[in-house]
């Protein structure tokens, strides 16, 4: 259904009027002229003139790109053309099956890419939550399209709210879970005393497997010297730093372990203090008292504790399935506008054609 946004814009369809009168003003060039050897005849009655319109192709060109004209100033858009297949949605990284025609198949990913390119990966770049990204695709559909979600046993990227959506969907659950998301990048500031702990090689091997070119850091002061904590290194904690120390160095206050090894033996502890947090590893950094710095996975693990803790985000999809009750999303329309604008255009160009063409003995 097409549908006008500013429908007060037809009153431009009043400048019909100007081709109509320009026409019927210089409809005739044609000037009397006196013949002599009809100048004794009898004068008989003129015939009435009739209403008549020269080049009525040129005339109805200019009638039709007027109305073109006043179309596009009252903004017309195409309503209820929005595609209305049932629509099968699945997370990346589960088995979605073979695609089920006639439905259309899709990845629950930015954009929303087809189902049959191959599964988007979030781990290179930042993914909206997965509910953000069920809600926003419930938006975009019309209202009356069957939605189908096709996710794994465990979930991960929830926020605090179950999504409640405009219409009811199938929540299909298949075996897994999503894949882990990226180790945050980080950046090590060292603070360097003499006669450095040669375990420092380990915690700069991790800071250069976590860095990504071009993405945001984040900064951590790493402090070995034992003793207790300077009173400069305090005071930029207390402001919201990072300092990630060695084992023998020490702190007023209580510290958490955070990190434990495959033994339940803490690795790691945090203190806060301030808007900041003091980590300390309790071992020296020596693979014989820490085997797990030649563990592949040491990067990823140090980033995950040096993180700021994230807000809940995982649960089992049965204790998660979308409700419903949410009102229903208008349909986006289609701006017409682009394609009226390419037809006025096409139309200016016949109309300059005819009134510019040589074999026109007069143009009006």
């Amino acid at each position: 259904m097409v549908a006008l946004l500013f429908p007060a814009a037809l009153a431009a369809l009043l400048a019909l009027a100007v081709p109509l009168l320009i026409h019927l003003a210089r409809r005739s060039e044609a000037r009397p002229t006196d013949f002599a050897a009809l100048e004794w005849l009898r004068e008989k009655p003129r015939p009435k003139s009739r209403l008549r319109f020269d080049d009525l192709l040129l005339l109805a060109l200019r009638l039709l790109l007027i109305t073109g004209l006043a179309l596009w100033l009252a903004r017309p858009v195409l309503t209820e053309s929005a595609d209305r297949t049932p629509v099968v949605t699945a997370v990346p990284g589960v088995d979605a099956g073979p695609p089920a025609a006639p439905k259309r198949n899709i990845w629950l990913a930015p954009g929303f890419p087809p189902g049959d390119e191959p599964q988007p990966s979030c781990l290179a770049q930042a993914c909206p939550p997965l509910f953000s990204l069920i809600r926003q695709l419930d938006a975009e559909l019309p209202p009356d399209v069957p939605l189908t979600l096709i996710v794994p046993e465990r979930l991960a990227g929830l926020d605090a709210e179950r999504p409640r959506l405009s219409r009811a969907v199938t929540w299909k659950i298949v075996p897994g879970a999503m894949p882990a998301s990226a180790a945050p990048p980080l950046r090590l500031h060292f603070i360097l005393p003499a006669g450095s702990d040669p375990g420092l090689r380990y915690l700069r091997a991790a800071a250069s497997a976590l860095q990504s070119p071009g993405t945001p850091t984040q900064t951590i002061i790493v402090h070995i010297a034992a003793g207790p904590l300077p009173a400069h290194l305090r005071a930029a904690v207390t402001e919201g730093a990072t300092v990630l120390a060695a084992p023998g160095v020490t702190a007023a206050g209580v510290a958490t372990p955070i990190w434990h090894d495959t033994d339940g033996q803490p690795l790691a502890t945090m203190q806060r203090i301030g808007r900041g947090y003091l980590y300390r590893f309790t071992r020296r950094l020596d693979p014989a008292a820490m085997p797990i710095l030649l563990d592949p996975d040491f990067p990823r693990q140090l980033a995950a504790m040096l993180a700021p803790p994230p807000p809940p985000g995982r649960a089992m999809a049965r204790d998660v399935a979308p409700i419903t009750g949410a009102p229903p999303w208008p349909v986006p329309a289609r701006d017409l506008q682009p394609w009226l604008a390419l037809a006025i255009a096409a139309l200016f160009a016949a109309e300059r054609w005819l009134a510019t063409r040589r074999r026109r003995a007069v143009s009006p």
